[in-house]
């Protein structure tokens, strides 16, 4: 058996997500890999969840911070630099759960906190509070438990980035589940995340063995970087959503609006528009002009595509479009 310990101090996670899938490709017979990472103003989705269902992502981007959407499933969480994710990777002959979660309770203990293993694989504490939550995936190659530690989150953007839509919204997909939560910071104020670090890397010697520390030039490859073009992508983030449904109404200067969508990987793949206008011809115009359009309708060229009409027409096509742009959230 050969252990090894890797840890990033590049807080984009696209890139971290990127490091992980190159990772678990270099697993042999045997390894077993401890990656620690961590991301800024981020919120990650599961693999099969829909991205505007989970979250405000036009807030988040609008405000600095980065959607990414993770090969595992499990449900929506928020990161920030107070916040720690680890990784176990390991050739399934030598994939053991327990050891995995020994490390991370044992680093835990270091600093007075007893935790225990919940059923809905999460890590939480003696008093029934989540400060750790994992997933996993494998292929024939390796087995993967990755998970967070909550040390100091800014537990006050959970419900700014992590509340769903208020839009009418009927959608498939995995509905994350909402839990109590804690800082093992409140439990301690000495714990910081480089101190967790330091717990982890200790506690994994002492649960696994001696390990060689893998240098991060390892990482600077062609696979990480066309990994983290995918990761980063529209198509990946947000149209391996499930389909949905979704509503949108709003009075106008020149009449009500009303405009029904089904997407189909945030494409949209019907649309229908009622209206009380006197232009009975413009819903027509705007369900012509939208259909097979990204949700997010950056893909929609006013100026190359707009139908020869009138410039009230124009201007009134103008106004659905930017109104649409500005509702995702």
């Amino acid at each position: 058996m050969s252990n090894y310990f890797i840890q990033t101090y590049t807080w984009n996670p696209w890139h971290n997500l990127a490091v992980e899938k190159y990772l678990s490709t270099q697993i042999k017979k045997g390894d077993v890999i401890l990656y620690l990472w961590q991301n800024e103003r981020t919120v990650v989705i599961g693999r099969n969840q829909n991205a505007i269902r989970e979250c405000r992502a036009q807030l988040l981007e609008e405000e600095g911070g980065c959607l990414a959407r993770r090969t595992t499933g499990g449900g929506a969480v928020y990161h920030d630099l107070g916040n720690l994710c680890f990784t176990f990777l390991a050739s399934p002959e030598v994939y053991n759960l327990e050891k995995q979660l020994q490390v991370i309770q044992a680093a835990c203990r270091r600093f007075g906190v007893e935790t225990q293993f919940s059923g809905r694989n999460d890590i939480i504490t003696e008093d029934g509070f989540k400060f750790s939550g994992t997933a996993f995936s494998k292929t024939s190659q390796c087995s993967i438990q990755h998970g967070t530690i909550m040390v100091n989150v800014d537990v006050s953007q959970l419900g700014r980035y992590l509340t769903p839509s208020k839009d009418k919204m009927k959608a498939k997909g995995v509905k994350s589940v909402q839990s109590r939560v804690c800082n093992l910071k409140d439990l301690n104020p000495e714990v910081t995340t480089d101190a967790m670090r330091h717990a982890l890397k200790e506690s994994f010697e002492e649960v696994y063995g001696s390990f060689e520390e893998l240098n991060t030039k390892i990482l600077d490859n062609s696979q990480v970087e066309d990994t983290y073009e995918l990761y980063s992508s529209w198509e990946w983030k947000f149209g391996k959503s499930p389909e949905c449904e979704t509503s949108y109404s709003r009075r106008f200067d020149w009449g009500e609006l009303e405009v029904y969508l089904k997407l189909n990987a945030m494409h949209i793949s019907e649309i229908m528009v009622f209206s009380d206008m006197l232009d009975v011809e413009l819903p027509g115009l705007i369900e012509q002009l939208l259909t097979g359009k990204r949700y997010d309708m950056e893909d929609v060229d006013l100026e190359k595509e707009l139908p020869d009409c009138t410039e009230e027409r124009k201007e009134r096509l103008y106004e659905v479009v930017k109104w649409l742009r500005e509702l995702r959230d």
